[in-house]
């Protein structure tokens, strides 16, 4: 990638010279320490309505899924390892189409920042001052200088360690101690680990707040992030904000109207229970796995997928359609940073072959789905939610999800003449997107390894 000096380096000198008055607006009030024991809440808004922009989310579900796969295996392969790095952060930093973000905030005193919410990665990162290169973020640049409570995390960190090594540079004396570089196609960002003072939560205004928590320090990016100042990990891994935090469980309702408000999201005692619109008595619950692969990064919530049923047809699945090979790919996560739903190409084509033969027994025209990055498309002249299959997957331990009309079907196109099946086939790990996650309360509890859901009025929760 040619790097624009000139014009990062105004876009830096612009960011620092913002104004006084904007820095003091967007201070959090002082902070409440928080431990595992307490319950702490936020907010997430959806970055794109839909379904005008169902093409650009497809695109960057494709790149997302590369990535995504390439770290399921854990695979130490140098090309393995750089088509990795390339893809995770291209997907986070080219575009958060179809995203959520979560306000955090860094420092004493506090500056707070928008985050794209990433159940799918660990690291929490933001830009830093000084920078050398710089995408536009709505917030000042976070800047260590005037942090009291900053400081560089050292090489031997286990947390240093934790990180991907294709992320790493070569650990030397320099004050920024563990840096990472990440480079790919159409841009980059790097910069080092560090602890800081992080607060999250919006509890009566007073967010909660965590001292040493390590995050990533970016001083040269490059690419957009549509409106965020960095990320929000939520996996598995020992950097994620849930490992640092020791909060051992948290939930999330997700709102299809985004226009109807921001969506919650529970951390600790207050994720304690998945309630729904009758009550917990419809709560679903299935076992979180691990690969089983020895060396894999444990980053991701693994569910296992049984079964699949389209209108009235039960899909011939079995534990391999889903399921983990001998060598760590494969498998069925739930991820909020992939917007769609994506399944193992034999699964996919059951499912596939299933919604032709039933919709066009009911009188839908099936049409190229091509212009909007689809595979399964149909003519929707009309309202033709009546005569779509219903869709619904089952889980280990008896989890059943009748999964909602426009969460796996919906009009891609502005005038809504065109409908598409949102789901689409891929080689790698299977997705649970977040559309597909939309009107449930979902819970991740890690210390009872466990994932449950119910459908939800999320502005109730």
């Amino acid at each position: 990638m040619e790097e624009d000096v000139g014009s990062d380096d105004m876009a830096c000198k612009l960011a620092l010279l913002l104004p006084i008055a904007a820095v003091l607006i967007g201070l959090l009030p002082p902070a409440t320490f928080a431990t595992s024991n307490h319950g702490f809440r936020a907010t997430l808004t959806r970055v794109h309505p839909y379904p005008g922009n169902y093409s650009a989310v497809a695109r960057h579900d494709g790149r997302r899924l590369a990535s995504l796969s390439y770290a399921a295996t854990g695979r130490a392969r140098a090309s393995t390892s750089s088509s990795y790095s390339r893809g995770l952060l291209q997907a986070q930093v080219e575009n958060g189409a179809g995203a959520y973000h979560m306000t955090l905030s860094v420092g004493t005193p506090p500056l707070p920042f928008p985050a794209i919410v990433d159940t799918g990665s660990d690291l929490t990162w933001t830009q830093c001052a000084p920078c050398t290169a710089f995408f536009a973020q709505p917030t000042p640049l976070y800047d260590p200088a005037a942090s009291s409570t900053f400081s560089t995390l050292p090489c031997t960190s286990p947390l240093c360690q934790a990180l991907p090594s294709a992320f790493r540079r070569a650990c030397n004396s320099t004050a920024t101690g563990c840096a990472y570089d990440y480079r790919y196609t159409v841009g980059f960002t790097a910069g080092y680990l560090a602890t800081d003072t992080l607060a999250v939560g919006d509890d009566a205004g007073a967010p909660f707040s965590f001292p040493g928590v390590a995050f990533g320090c970016s001083s040269a990016n490059g690419g957009d992030m549509d409106g965020t100042s960095g990320v929000a990990g939520l996996g598995r891994g020992a950097l994620s904000l849930v490992s640092q935090l020791g909060v051992g469980r948290f939930s999330y309702c997700l709102r299809s109207d985004a226009d109807a408000g921001a969506s919650p999201i529970l951390f600790g005692a207050l994720a304690a229970n998945v309630t729904g619109g009758g009550g917990e008595a419809q709560a679903q619950f299935t076992p979180l796995l691990q690969n089983p692969v020895p060396d894999r990064r444990a980053t991701y919530y693994y569910v296992n997928l049984t079964g699949i049923t389209v209108g009235e047809t039960e899909l011939p699945v079995t534990s391999g359609t889903f399921g983990f090979t001998a060598a760590g790919d494969g498998g069925v996560i739930v991820d909020t940073g992939t917007t769609l739903t994506y399944l193992a190409e034999a699964g996919y084509a059951m499912v596939r072959e299933a919604f032709v033969s039933q919709s066009q027994a009911a009188g839908l025209t099936t049409v190229s789905g091509e212009p909007y990055d689809f595979d399964l498309c149909f003519a929707a002249a009309g309202d033709v939610g009546t005569d779509v299959p219903r869709l619904v997957l089952r889980f280990a331990g008896g989890a059943e999800y009748d999964v909602p009309q426009p969460s796996y079907f919906d009009a891609v196109d502005e005038g809504g003449s065109v409908a598409c099946l949102l789901v689409l086939p891929t080689r790698g790990v299977s997705v649970i997107g977040n559309v597909m996650q939309m009107d449930l309360h979902v819970l991740f509890d890690l210390d009872g390894g466990t994932f449950s859901f119910a459908p939800a009025d999320c502005a109730s929760l």
